[in-house]
């Protein structure tokens, strides 16, 4: 497998430290991820749009301490099962499905899942929709859930927002039929901002909790709440660890990107 041989080359190793360097990135609550050295968790995070950075700096991460846990990502279709679905599939990803997950969660595998899904691509709002499918995953296999928020991907990704009616029924429809707008990457991409993820204690859920749609939506409306916090911290200890220097200060005013929007949405 592509992951094993990156594994044995010790790829992980050589990209975190890219990673620390280019994007200053830095891990709060990292012991809370310690549990996946002898068991399977499922991991819900925050979303930005399209590119996913942040997805490919946690896994580089967790491939790098816990190889074992042989992380697995749950996916929009459009990425597995579209043109690079090789790519996608070689590094982990599955398409997000809730029988798919349950069944990575009982073969002992570790799961990220992004709830916002494809409504993340909504950068007009901070957070979107959670979705309730990972909940619906515990209904089947109930493992701990690890709650993680970052902070600065969309300062390395920011994006222009306009609207062309032709681009929107052609490309942005097609993913979700709620985007009434074209959203573009503002080149350059990626810029080096400062990364901060914020992982949270583990949570087990009560089977009895979620046992019905009540429960589901409270718990849901719950662990949000937990991730914003966690993105809140992540947003304070981002700006203080950049303005503690005044040449990072600068850095940053001069690298960070800023999401425009062309007209009205």
């Amino acid at each position: 497998m592509i992951r094993d041989k990156l594994i044995s080359l010790k790829v992980p190793q050589a990209l975190d430290q890219f990673y620390r360097c280019y994007f200053q990135t830095e891990f709060l609550g990292e012991d809370n991820l310690k549990m996946l050295k002898n068991q399977s968790a499922l991991l819900v995070m925050n979303h930005t749009a399209f590119f996913a950075l942040e997805c490919y700096i946690l896994g580089t991460r967790i491939l790098r301490d816990y190889p074992q846990s042989d992380l697995k990502g749950l996916v929009w279709k459009g990425f597995t099962e579209g043109p690079a679905g090789f790519w996608f599939k070689a590094m982990g990803g599955q398409t997000a499905k809730i029988n798919t997950g349950a069944a990575l969660l009982s073969q002992g595998k570790t799961v990220l899942i992004m709830p916002e899904g494809v409504d993340a691509t909504d950068v007009r709002n901070r957070f979107n929709t959670f979705h309730t499918g990972y909940l619906r995953i515990l209904q089947q296999e109930n493992v701990p859930i690890i709650p993680i928020g970052f902070s600065g991907v969309d300062e390395s990704i920011p994006w222009v927002v306009a609207r062309n009616r032709f681009i929107e029924e052609k490309f942005m429809k097609p993913v979700n039929p709620d985007f009434n707008f074209v959203l573009m990457p503002k080149l350059p991409v990626f810029r080096p901002t400062k990364i901060v993820f914020n992982i949270g204690k583990p949570i087990k859920v009560p089977a009895t909790d979620i046992s019905t749609e009540e429960g589901i939506t409270r718990w849901n409306k719950q662990l949000k709440q937990t991730i914003e916090g966690l993105v809140y911290d992540a947003d304070q200890h981002r700006e203080d660890r950049i303005t503690s220097s005044k040449a990072n200060n600068i850095f940053h005013k001069l690298v960070a990107g800023k999401t425009t929007f062309l007209g009205e949405h």
